[in-house]
Order: C-alpha cells, then sequence, then structure tokens
C-alpha cells in the first residue's frame, strides 16, 4: 500500500468512528429515494414530516406536530396552511378550549401518506436487511437512547 493509499485508510477509519458522521450519512442515504417520490407526488419533506405525524395519531395540536416533526412553528404553519387549501388537512377548534387548534388528515391525506409509505417502508425492510428481531429491537432501542441522551 502506498504512503497516499494508507493516509486515506487511516482517515476513512477515522470518520467511521466518528458517529455524528455515521448518522449524518445514513439520513442522507435513507432521504434519497424518498425525496425523489416526494418531488414526483408534488410535495416536500416539510410536508412528509407532518403527513407522518398525522399519520400516526391526528387531532393533535400545533405545538405537539412542532414537537414530533422537530421543525418550526413558522414553518409548520405555512405548510399547514397550504395543506388545508389543498385538501390534505383540517384544523378544528378544540371543542371546549377555543385556544387550540387540533389537527386532522383527510381522506386525501391519508391516502397520500399510505402511497408515500409504501417506500418508507421498503427503505427500512432494506435498511435492517440481515438483522434478528433481537437485533431489530436493540437497534431501535440504541437510537431512542441515543436521542434522549442529546434530549437532556
Amino acid at each position: 500500500m502506498t504512503r497516499n493509499n494508507s493516509s486515506k485508510s487511516t482517515n476513512r477509519a477515522r470518520f467511521d468512528h466518528f458517529l455524528p458522521l455515521l448518522i449524518t450519512r445514513l439520513a442522507y442515504q435513507l432521504n434519497n429515494d424518498l425525496v425523489e417520490k416526494l418531488r414526483r407526488e408534488g410535495i416536500n419533506v416539510t410536508r412528509w414530516r407532518i403527513l407522518a405525524v398525522l399519520a400516526m395519531g391526528d387531532g393533535i395540536t400545533i405545538n405537539e406536530i412542532t414537537d414530533r416533526a422537530m421543525m418550526q412553528q413558522s414553518a409548520l404553519s405555512r405548510a399547514l396552511m397550504n395543506m388545508e387549501t389543498e385538501g390534505y388537512v383540517r384544523r378544528v377548534l378544540r371543542h371546549g378550549d377555543g385556544r387550540y387548534v387540533e389537527v386532522f388528515l383527510t381522506d386525501k391525506g391519508r391516502a397520500l401518506f399510505k402511497s408515500l409509505n409504501i417506500v418508507v417502508r421498503r427503505r427500512q425492510r432494506r435498511l435492517l436487511k440481515g438483522f434478528s428481531p433481537r437485533d431489530r429491537a436493540a437497534t431501535f432501542e440504541f437510537i431512542r437512547r441515543l436521542s434522549r441522551n442529546m434530549a437532556g
């Protein structure tokens, strides 16, 4: 091995043990095919995140969506206005407490989520290929723990 190739191998080894870079690289790889599918549907990543959060349980407030989708409230509010106009979501004042607005997926929004979720599930199967059920469970737990560590 030449000195230059040896240096490249050493640098690669350093980066392969730098967790933030590995996580960023993995996120980039995961998002590549999704972004193309979203583009064909006329949906951006912000709208996808809103759809995904609401599909896991709608009738939640804007603050809850902001928290779960990890986005700024101003960006969320603009996207929700457009999505409501286009018929993907509906916003309703909370019964008994008009200070809160709850957001729901419409049938159109739910159908869009289902079509996009096929791509997401396919990516997840590819990501976890060769993992035993035990390895899969451990992977999810490790990722949750990493997230909790960063949150507090």
